[in-house]
């Protein structure tokens, strides 16, 4: 099976470097239906080849008057161990060891706490471990049962600071269930937009009067690297995304854009990928990378949320799905937002197992 992955890689690879040929014959650069169809396979293959993945980085923010800056780093930063599991399992864990934060109306202008934060295919917890502030350090021995259907949502709120977000891999992509969160699937969309819209619509109502979104995905050159470079049109809010087909189909850059009344497309909020490394087979992470978001209103400096990984680790073969529960240890405060029980943990003879 892993031989089929890399010939259909390789197939890929070989179409996409004859693309410079193909582009002086043709007026476009544009891909066919059927180089899209070979595209979302051979990155479906990428996709599903990983298996788990363990990343230990360090995030900081910066502000500046503008997108090119110049950055100014400020005190907010997180220092995490993050572990997923395959992409079809949306298994999850995050370890802060150091996560500094705005206090409003606090005792102090940050707090800094650790803790962390799983989900395990059915249930999402979070251990409190400790808060300081003003030098004093204060023990949370707390935990929380929070219902499956707020893990994503917790969990993808931190995709930057653990380079999720910078990858091919865990696209939430806002599509209803039962899609998977996949860049493979948008291709797959790009290639047959009416047979896609209607599978939308199957799963999902909302979807039933909508026209479908206009792609375009070409051969392009970003930073002297040979790209694929996949366009959603929208109207008003459309988004471009660059991946490297040489190197597992990273994600290199992405752009989401606003047009004004005029037609000018800006850009509110992009993702420049800088640094990859190959962690396994067909398999390339991003180990440094900027996220940079426009102001929310005039007056307001523009953020960058700096990424930088110091060790990968994927397709473990001794990686143990336990990871993914959270123990409580003994003594340790539980709030079960599922039952709506709170116990201690060793101390009530019916408690769930921690």
């Amino acid at each position: 099976m892993n031989n089929l992955k890399s010939v259909t890689v390789s197939l890929f690879t070989f179409l996409f470097l004859l693309s410079g040929l193909r582009a002086e014959e043709t007026a476009s650069n544009e891909l066919s239906v059927e180089e899209l169809k070979t595209v979302a396979q051979s990155m479906r293959a990428v996709e599903d080849a990983l298996l788990n993945v363990r990343i230990d980085s360090n995030a900081w923010v910066e502000e500046g008057p503008s997108s090119t800056g110049p950055w100014e780093r400020t005190p907010l930063c997180w220092s995490t161990t993050a572990y997923y599991g395959k992409i079809s399992s949306n298994q999850a864990r995050i370890d802060f060891h150091k996560y500094v934060m705005r206090w409003e109306n606090g005792a102090a202008p940050y707090l800094e706490e650790s803790y962390s934060v799983s989900f395990d295919g059915e249930q999402c917890r979070r251990k409190e471990i400790s808060s300081s502030y003003n030098g004093k350090t204060f023990d949370r021995h707390s935990g929380f049962i929070f219902p499956k259907e707020l893990a994503l949502g917790l969990l993808r709120s931190f995709g930057r600071i653990t380079g999720v977000e910078a990858s091919l891999f865990f696209h939430y992509c806002g599509m209803p269930e039962p899609f998977p969160k996949r860049f493979s699937v948008s291709f797959e969309g790009a290639a047959d937009p009416n047979s896609f819209l209607a599978a939308l619509a199957a799963a999902d109502p909302r979807y039933l009067n909508r026209k479908p979104l206009k792609h375009k995905v070409v051969f392009e050159e970003l930073g002297g690297i040979q790209c694929i470079k996949a366009a959603c049109l929208a109207d008003t809010a459309p988004t471009k995304w660059w991946f490297d087909p040489n190197r597992g189909f990273a994600l290199l850059r992405y752009d989401d854009l606003r047009k004004d009344k005029d037609g000018n497309e800006r850009v509110i909020s992009s993702i420049e990928v800088t640094k990859l490394e190959k962690v396994a087979e067909n398999i390339w992470w991003p180990m440094e990378a900027y996220f940079i978001d426009c102001p929310p209103e005039n007056g307001k400096p523009w953020k960058r949320i700096v990424y930088r990984a110091s060790n990968v680790v994927a397709n473990d073969p001794n990686f143990d799905e336990s990871i993914f529960t959270i123990p409580f240890p003994d003594g340790y405060l539980i709030d079960d937002k599922v039952t709506g029980r709170k116990y201690t943990v060793g101390e009530e003879p019916n408690a769930p197992e921690n």
